[in-house]
């Protein structure tokens, strides 16, 4: 992906392709045959400049982060315990540190001087930590504060039930555990900036269900939305582009969303539908489009799923800007729907500009 064509499709200032992310999760590695799937990405180098990985080679042990090792419970800075049945998957809480509020004067938050929601960091002048893949982009000095960074870490930290509750009977305890998350979010917001002068910062937190949000959107707009403006209002003035990620059904919130000062909203195509994106994100926003792995890609034909990504292109696409192309691949799809999928999006990324049928 050229850095021009990244920053011209944010900023609709008619890029020569749309920038595609071809994203292969670790779990591949120990599922398909690694040769063959070396061989695809060695034969899209427009994907993969860089090559296969070292770990492609049969018999090398794949790198998986500590937080998505199958049978390895993990605790996060927060005190959250993590499990995975799939290692490469990231799992779910199976342990929240505060199923008794009772335990709230005794809760400590990490601190974001030497850790992000992830990982231990040691922060330095003119370079930007990544632990992971979304909103992050090596074409440019960029970052990512974490996923699930806000409402999801509040359930983390609190369950679902108890976190929700809270907010509706706006429980001092559960509001304390929500300042407590957005002052660590404006540490690491304001360290990327100060040690990385990121021009690109990756906000991302799945708000949505397969139908509708996960929060209603007035408890949404009460209490998520303010934190969110907070920790983007540092990047924004920084001059960084904000890159806002959410998985599931998130129409009843993409309004709110917009007056943010968020330059590129990353989406899920199926669950809220190539027709809405075009009718109420299309030239207003930048789309990061992420196509999908539950249905068409797994199981369609190599026609079937060809042809969908011709009619996202025919009905997203415009020559002014404003589309990215995301796909993440995980162990299901077949593999010659993913050499169909390398075949086209490679395609897309050099600069094919005619997409009838």
């Amino acid at each position: 992906m050229k850095h021009d064509d990244l920053l011209k499709t944010v900023h609709f200032d008619r890029p020569d392709a749309v920038p595609v992310i071809f994203h292969i999760n670790l779990s591949c590695w120990d599922h398909y045959p690694r040769r063959d799937l070396a061989d695809l990405m060695a034969a899209h180098p427009s994907l993969f400049p860089q090559g296969p990985p070292p770990y492609a080679e049969p018999g090398t042990a794949v790198p998986y982060p500590e937080w998505c090792i199958k049978g390895r419970p993990w605790k996060d800075p927060w005190g959250c315990i993590w499990e995975t049945p799939v290692s490469g998957y990231i799992g779910a809480v199976t342990r929240h540190p505060l199923e008794n509020l009772e335990d709230m004067e005794a809760y400590e938050p990490p601190d974001p001087e030497h850790t992000t929601h992830w990982y231990p960091v040691a922060w330095k002048r003119g370079q930007s930590p990544s632990g992971g893949s979304i909103g992050f982009f090596d074409t440019l000095r960029s970052g990512e504060i974490g996923h699930g960074h806000t409402f999801l870490k509040l359930t983390d930290i609190l369950g679902c039930q108890q976190a929700l509750c809270g907010l509706h009977d706006e429980d001092p305890r559960v509001l304390r555990v929500l300042s407590m998350l957005e002052q660590f979010n404006l540490g690491l917001v304001r360290r990327f900036i100060e040690y990385g002068d990121v021009q690109w910062l990756g906000y991302a937190e799945d708000l949505g269900m397969q139908i509708g949000p996960m929060i209603s959107p007035q408890m949404f707009r009460d209490w998520i939305l303010p934190v969110y403006r907070t920790i983007m209002e540092p990047a924004q003035r920084h001059g960084a582009v904000i890159h806002m990620h959410s998985d599931g059904d998130i129409r009843m919130l993409a309004e709110d969303l917009m007056k943010l000062p968020v330059q590129v909203l990353n989406i899920q195509d199926q669950v809220n539908g190539i027709d809405w994106a075009a009718e109420h994100l299309k030239g207003r926003i930048a789309v990061d489009l992420d196509i999908d792995r539950q249905h068409i890609t797994p199981a369609a034909s190599p026609d079937q799923v060809r042809q969908y990504i011709i009619s996202v292109m025919e009905r997203l696409h415009d020559p002014s800007g404003g589309l990215i192309l995301t796909f993440g691949l995980y162990p299901g799809t077949p593999m010659e729907n993913i050499k169909v999928l390398m075949d086209i999006m490679e395609e897309i990324s050099l600069g094919r500009t005619s997409w009838s049928s």
